[in-house]
């Protein structure tokens, strides 16, 4: 199949990574693939050779380059600027068009805009909600629900390999509570105990965060590393991942975790309960709960062995349910089903 993946901006973190990673898989599969969006300095060089990338930082920009790229089978849509530059290329592209949502916001801001994205919507082959969770919190049902799935690792987590480190890696944005974490890490004293925090992530927030940590004494323990490209090895170095966002839509950093192994302790909400929250024995605490979250962390830095367990049954999980290429699989049904002659779009538009 002809398919391209669309995501209108010049960033790289949690959308983009997905879309890196699926259509590696879909090119591996014999697919003809294209991407368009995302960091010009990191996309092009993560998708593999068979794999045509084109910047979209901006609605124009990916309208333009989904016209050249001439006729599809499969536009798949990723944020809301992407579903509406599919949207405005059909005349070019022509095939279906399928969206994913991955946050809750509502599609398109401001009352202009979302009258804009209903007709949008009305006109899609499939809309997929990443989380359960999503979809019970956007405006109209999805077709599909549809976890993300990253990819499996080999071997098991090992306690002697791991450093007395606590990672937190996510955007330093409101949303993402990371001044809960700053605060349970100081309520939980472990950084008096020679553990460390490490913060990886950039956003509008870490100033603020820079001055909170601080003020409550932990600086010394703290590192902001900012945006890190070698997240992944990271992950197989620390001992835990501490996700606090109240209501986060999935999660692609604690699925990575789960898959080297990384025992993390979440907030109880969101997708994490879609995820971290079906192991026995999950770390989860109330969202915004410091008391419960450092009482959480304890748990995680007070027995090595627990730490091993609690990591195995989280890749364990992982592997029987979020694992990439199962994922693929599942999106390789859906874009087969939708492109059947005589398959009417929603709403018949």
């Amino acid at each position: 199949m002809r398919i391209t993946q669309v995501v209108v901006t010049d960033a790289f973190a949690g959308t983009e990574r997905y879309v890196v990673e699926v259509a590696n898989r879909l090119a591996d599969r014999g697919h003809d693939v294209q991407v368009l969006g995302g960091a010009a300095g990191t996309m092009p060089g993560l998708l593999e050779s068979g794999v045509r990338w084109a910047p979209a930082a901006s609605l124009q920009q990916a309208v333009a380059a989904l016209v050249r790229g001439g006729r599809r089978d499969i536009v798949h849509s990723h944020l809301t600027k992407g579903d509406f530059a599919a949207f405005l290329a059909v005349p070019a592209t022509g095939g279906r068009r399928v969206a994913t949502r991955h946050i809750l916001m509502p599609r398109g801001y401001g009352a202009a805009a979302q009258r804009f994205g209903r007709l949008v919507t009305r006109g899609l082959a499939c809309e997929i909600a990443v989380s359960r969770f999503v979809a019970d919190g956007v405006e109209t049902p999805c077709d599909e629900i549809l976890l993300n799935g990253v990819r499996s690792t080999a071997g098991g987590p090992v306690a002697s390999d791991r450093s007395r480190t606590v990672l937190v890696a996510q955007r330093l944005a409101e949303e993402k509570a990371t001044d809960v974490a700053l605060r349970a890490w100081a309520a939980s004293g472990l950084g008096q105990d020679g553990w460390s925090l490490v913060v990886a992530g950039s956003g509008p927030e870490r100033p603020a965060l820079e001055e909170l940590a601080a003020e409550l004494g932990v600086a010394a323990s703290v590192t902001f590393a900012g945006w890190v490209s070698d997240l992944p090895d990271r992950f197989t170095r620390a001992a835990g991942l501490l996700a606090p966002a109240p209501a986060e839509p999935l999660g692609f950093s604690v699925q990575e975790a789960m898959a080297v192994g990384l025992p993390v302790v979440a907030s109880d909400a969101g997708g994490h309960a879609e995820t971290v929250g079906t192991v026995a024995g999950a770390l989860l605490f109330p969202p915004g709960d410091v008391a419960a979250c450092a009482t959480a962390l304890r748990r995680l830095a007070g027995d090595g062995g627990q730490r091993v367990a609690y990591g195995a049954r989280l890749q364990a999980r992982q592997r029987e349910a979020f694992e990439l290429e199962g994922h693929v699989t599942a999106l390789e049904k859906i874009y087969a089903a939708v492109a059947r002659p005589g398959r009417e779009p929603r709403g018949g538009a």
